[in-house]
């Protein structure tokens, strides 16, 4: 799941220069604290389902 998000929200930049220009890129640290909250929350959540897989029979 954290490669996944990671994969989603990095900088991608596009192959044509005009619209490069012209349109707002997207850049990683515009984002940084939301993404690194949404990491926090899966990380929470993964490991909260890994206690309650455990903790069944």
């Amino acid at each position: 799941a954290l490669e996944w998000i990671l994969d989603q929200y990095k900088e991608k930049k596009p192959r044509d220069q005009t619209i490069a220009e012209k349109f707002n890129t997207y850049r990683f640290a515009d984002y940084k604290k939301p993404v690194i909250e949404l990491l926090q929350r899966v990380c929470t959540i993964s490991v909260e389902t890994m206690t309650i897989i455990e903790e069944m029979p």
